[in-house]
């Protein structure tokens, strides 16, 4: 507890069915009445990948990883729909998922899982009153669509659909059972049931929508619904009512037990008994089941007004829809305030508060993988209605537990998040966290998951590319520099010599003096010769730093090739004189302080010139190697 107040994690399958829609809903309005922070992970569900030939189940899988994030987000209890979302699992397979969730307190919603607390619908109680209704019509003759027998709600209501029956004195008949899939991909199935048994007069639904099946295969083999055979579904679908004829069924108030789950943790938080595990649930007569009918219950009709008014929101939804859809994928490309820009529009559309986290690394999740251990979480930017918030770099890092419980997530009030796993294909990118203004939103979960993943997926793009681009930068400075620099000397090579000296004469007055020197190292050969080339190697190295000591560092310095040197430098008062001078000294210096076994020694041929392009420094650089070979050749004499 924090605050005063519960952690509570509510773990539901797609946000969207009716079932896991009303749980959120009745689950966020009993923790805000007794002020608990809510925290809806929505998932997808479990173990149907490549199940359904209809359905592309290929990316689903990675809504799940949430249920990861939530075990380790140290909260104080974990509600967990795992009747919705393991539905197609056996009860093994539904404790093992239980059992992933770690040490943190777990409540089963709508399945008894051993070794658990749980809270489902009093399944037993009302299928005696179907039977009842069913037999008191006369009928004995009746099959059940039970639905996946693995799954504990259904095995269940079986049971309890087959004790009803022996109340009655009517034998069970296993040809009238049928298991199949709790979704409408059980064609086969109900027309297997209806060829196989055409004495039914009556079929048992484990849930609506397999209820609507069996209507469209009874159509298909000229029996009417009611009449001929009374169908009775369960969890009463908003469409239920509007079927012809309209369908009995149960009414399993989803919407209270998801307040009820969230009582039944906190009384258990604050060491209350609460084990009254079964939530009531009601059967709802209507037609299908009657060769009669029953008296139809009034309901509001929607007037043209009101028609005119749902479509104006409508049209006035889809246009704020495409707003935060081009504001958040054409964010540009700043990083820096791309993810403020993410959260920014969130509130148009229902979102009052927002938080996005991003992992250091995206990681690849495949089916069957698990969360990596070290994952590190960055708090990237946060919004309160249209005030966002970008998080300083420092304070970025944040444990997954710090991710659903930080100070900057509302600590002065009770809050309710919605989570979304932020991904594209195979990647996880990382976690945004939701507050919606009312249950409306979830509609606009799946949309805003997938906009915020795209959005991150362009951010990691766009920061890749400047990651390479800066590298590629670095790699031709780096070749620039090395097409330009001799390797042996660190001065300049002929080519970038040529290319630095016109640069330094570029937009000079006309009339501008430079010193310009060519000079060659003297007996080179004979050093390699005697000596050997490392030597050799040595010289031509202290020949560049004899010309770098006697020009400076304003100087354009190079080596032009084997032994030969080059200079140019913008002329001062001082004469040519004085650079041999210089030249002359840090010759003999050398030689005097070192004991090689040769006498080192630079020639240099020095003038003053105007330049105005390379082929001027060029000519006068034939004229200062003149010079030099003049003061070789009166060197040669006087020896």
């Amino acid at each position: 507890m924090e605050n005063g107040r519960y952690q509570i994690a509510l773990l539901v399958a797609n946000i969207i069915d009716p079932f896991s829609n009303a749980v959120s809903k009745g689950a966020m309005a009993a923790a805000k009445r007794l002020n608990a922070d809510l925290t809806i992970f929505p998932g997808k569900y479990l173990g149907i990948r490549d199940k359904f030939d209809v359905f592309d189940t290929t990316y689903e899988y990675q809504h799940n990883v949430l249920f990861d994030y939530a075990a380790k987000g140290g909260f104080d209890y974990i509600i967990a729909a795992v009747g919705s979302i393991a539905y197609s699992l056996n009860s093994d397979g539904q404790k093992a998922f239980l059992d992933s969730l770690g040490s943190t307190p777990v409540l089963a919603l709508a399945a008894e899982i051993e070794g658990y607390d749980c809270l489902e619908y009093d399944n037993k109680s009302v299928m005696y009153d179907i039977v009842d209704e069913l037999v008191s019509q006369g009928r004995q003759n009746i099959g059940i669509m039970a639905g996946n027998l693995n799954n504990g709600e259904c095995l269940e209501r079986y049971e309890a659909f087959k004790d009803a029956l022996k109340k009655h004195g009517i034998t069970p008949d296993i040809k009238n059972c049928m298991t199949c899939d709790l979704s409408e991909s059980c064609a086969e199935e109900a027309a297997m049931l209806i060829k196989g048994s055409p004495e039914l007069d009556a079929i048992v639904c484990a849930n609506d929508k397999i209820a609507m099946v069996v209507y469209e295969q009874l159509k298909k083999y000229k029996r009417a619904v009611g009449k001929d055979v009374a169908v009775v579904g369960f969890d009463d679908l908003p469409e239920s009512a509007e079927l012809d004829p309209p369908l009995a069924t149960v009414r399993a108030d989803a919407e209270g037990l998801g307040a009820r789950s969230v009582e039944m943790v906190i009384n258990k938080l604050n060491g209350k008994d609460d084990n009254s595990k079964y939530y009531p649930t009601e059967f709802v007569k209507r037609t299908s089941c009657s060769k009669y009918g029953f008296p139809p219950k009034s309901e509001k009709r929607i007037s043209e007004s009101e028609c005119a008014d749902l479509k104006k929101a409508a049209e006035e939804r889809i246009h704020i829809d495409n707003i935060f859809v081009r504001d958040t994928l054409l964010f540009g490309n700043s990083i820096g305030s791309g993810f403020t820009t993410l959260l920014k529009r969130l509130s148009l559309i229902g979102a009052n508060t927002s938080f996005i986290y991003t992992f250091d690394e995206p990681y690849t999740n495949l089916p069957g993988d698990t969360v990596p251990q070290n994952i590190k979480t960055r708090f990237r930017a946060y919004c309160y209605g249209i005030d966002t918030t970008a998080v300083p770099e420092e304070e970025q890092e944040v444990s997954f537990k710090q991710v659903f419980d930080n100070e900057r997530l509302c600590i002065d009030r009770q809050h309710c998040f919605i989570v979304s796993a932020l991904f594209t294909a195979e990647k996880q990118y990382g976690i945004a966290l939701l507050e919606p203004a009312d249950s409306k939103f979830f509609e606009e979960l799946e949309l805003v998951s997938y906009i915020l993943s795209s959005a991150l997926r362009t951010i990691e793009v766009i920061t890749s590319q400047e990651l390479l681009l800066g590298r590629l930068k670095m790699a031709n400075l780096a070749l620039e520099k090395e097409s330009k620099v001799d390797d042996l000397t660190g001065v300049y090579n002929r080519r970038g010599f040529y290319l630095a000296a016109e640069k330094l004469i570029e937009g000079k007055d006309k009339n501008t003096e430079y010193i310009l020197c060519y000079a060659d190292m003297d007996n080179l050969k004979m050093i390699n010769d005697i000596h050997g080339h490392m030597e050799g190697d040595f010289s031509l190295r202290l020949s560049a730093e004899c010309m770098r000591s006697v020009f400076g560092k304003k100087a354009v310095i190079g080596r032009l090739g084997g032994d030969e040197f080059a200079a140019v430098i913008p002329a001062t008062k001082r004469s040519e004189h004085s650079y041999m001078a210089k030249k002359e000294k840090f010759v003999n210096e050398f030689n005097s302080s070192h004991q090689k076994p040769y006498i080192f020694g630079l020639s240099m041929g020095v003038i003053r010139r105007t330049c105005e392009n390379s082929y001027d420094i060029k000519a006068a650089l034939d004229k200062a190697d003149d010079l030099l070979y003049d003061q070789k050749q009166k060197r040669r004499k006087e020896i």
